[in-house]
């Protein structure tokens, strides 16, 4: 992956994990702490993803390829069943 992205954080290596707000506030800090209204969360676990992101106060989007229903009191800004729609909304975002 650190082909197609600048940042690459691992929990694993900065030793908290998602949906800990702390490791969102660190990817941000490397990222040199852009706005949050252009940063979006992309996940497939809406509990570590979608809800760190939430929690993070980020714009989220739920890569649900299964079609699961989605958890109670979970919910992303965005939900894409393939890359392709993600796609479409990354363009807006880049856009805006």
């Amino acid at each position: 992956m650190s082909d197609y992205f600048t940042h690459v954080v691992i929990s694993e290596e900065v030793g908290i994990a998602k949906p800990n707000v702390g490791i969102f506030e660190h990817a941000l800090e490397k990222m040199g702490s852009p706005n949050k209204d252009r940063v979006l969360m992309v996940g497939d676990n809406p509990h570590s993803d979608v809800l760190g992101g939430l929690n993070a106060g980020i714009d989220t989007c739920w890569l649900n390829v299964d079609g699961s229903d989605k958890p109670i009191g979970i919910d992303p800004h965005y939900q894409v069943s393939s890359l392709i729609e993600l796609k479409d909304i990354l363009v807006r975002f880049a856009d805006d």
